[in-house]
Formats: C-alpha cells, structure tokens, sequence
C-alpha cells in the first residue's frame, strides 16, 4: 500500500498534510482519490468509514467514504469546488465528532466481548459487527441469548475501572504470547505483523480499529436489546 495509515499510531488525529498520488474520475464530479498519507480510517473491521474532506489549491473534494480497494485506500467524494489533480499538496481532515462517536462504540465492542467471555466461560466468536451510527451491534455465535442486564454489568465494570487501552504491533511469531481471551482466531488473515489492542486484565486482540485511550472515556454500556439471527445479536450503545 502507498499510503500511510496515520490513525494506526494515533486515534485522536483529526487532520493531516497529504500529497496526492491518483485521482480517479467515476462521473460527473464524484472521484477516487490516493494520498500518501491518511488521517481516514476506511470501511471494515465492523468500524465504518470516516467522512470529511481533501483540500487544496485546486479544489476541495467532500469525502464520503474511504474503502480498501484493490490495495490501496481511496477517497471516495465528490468535487465540491474545483478540482484536485496528481501531486497536489492537500490538507485532510475527518468529521471529530462522527470519528470520537466510533472510537468509543468500537472499544465498547471490546468491552462486551470480555463480558460475554466472562458469562460464558470462554471467548464468544462473532458472526458479524458494526461499531457505528445508526445502530452499533454485535452478533454472538453463542448457543443461547446473554442476559442484558449481566452483560452491563460487567462491561461497566471495564468502564468504570478506567483501564488504558493500548495498542502495538506484534510479529506473527509472537503473537500467542500476546493474545488473551481473543476470539475469532480462526478467521485471522496470514501477516507478518499484527495490530493488537489490549484492555489489561480484560482482553488483547488483532484490531486495526480506532479506540479511546481509556475505557473511562466510553462513559458506559447499555444494551438496547439482543435479537435472534444466525447468532444472537446485541444491540448497544454509549452514554
């Protein structure tokens, strides 16, 4: 990949300087655009896409989405003013609010993956997430539905221990001296390195998400309502 992924070192930057390496044209005003730097974490992982701009002499591009395509993260947006062209030097910035919102649901996703690792004995596997606006869930492999009330009450335990949340990079032939009540293992792509997000004492696993730097900072956990699906869906949210 061309770009530098800065939200991998740091969560909390909003804006950047950039260079422009591509710009795609799809129709009309709507484009593709790489840099070789990103503040802009894209769509996957269970976290969705920030959203905000690039800007430089030339124009100004709305960023609606960043995606990994064809590996590489591209911008996607429309030109609200003007145009920008290969080798621009450009500023962006993502929307802090939507961004500050995600990083405190994502880590409250952590959080209740070690309450339902406590409730059921072991690590749960997930059969899909989504830690974000509208509508933050969860869907647990489990074999029958956690109680919402324990749930809570373990996750703010987490919460109200403050605990830090630490991220690092792990070589591959480290990483099971680094990993505690992970779950989805098995799913794990083949890397060199990992990106391991621990919450001491609670859990540690691979993640390339973005996280508050303690889970003070997520306020509290309250769970809205569990659902059957394929597995049990637990809706959340942040207060």
């Amino acid at each position: 990949m061309r770009t530098e992924l800065l939200y991998l070192e740091d969560s909390y930057l909003r804006r950047c300087e950039a260079r422009v390496l591509e710009v795609e044209r799809v129709k009309g005003r709507r484009a593709y655009v790489v840099l070789d730097r990103t503040v802009f974490h894209p769509l996957g992982g269970g976290q969705p896409s920030d959203v905000g701009f690039i800007a430089g002499a030339g124009g100004r591009m709305e960023v609606r989405k960043a995606l990994l395509l064809d590996g590489e993260l591209k911008h996607w947006g429309v030109f609200a003013e003007g145009e920008l062209g290969e080798g621009d030097e450009v500023v962006c910035e993502i929307d802090w609010g939507r961004r500050y919102a995600v990083m405190r649901l994502h880590t409250a996703g952590h959080i209740l993956d070690y309450a339902m690792a406590v409730l059921s004995g072991r690590p749960v596997d997930t059969l899909e997430a989504f830690h974000g606006p509208p509508e933050a869930y969860l869907e647990y492999d489990a074999e029958r539905p956690p109680d919402p009330a324990l749930l809570e009450e373990v996750a703010n335990e987490v919460v109200r221990a403050d605990l830090p949340v630490v991220a690092k990079l792990v070589r591959r032939e480290e990483l099971p001296e680094h990993l505690y009540n992970a779950p989805n293992l098995r799913r794990l792509p083949a890397a060199e390195a990992y990106r391991v997000v621990e919450i001491p004492g609670a859990n540690a696993m691979p993640c390339t998400g973005t996280h508050v730097r303690r889970t003070g900072e997520v306020g509290g956990v309250r769970v809205l309502r569990v659902e059957k699906r394929i597995g049990y869906r637990v809706y959340y949210t942040v207060t």
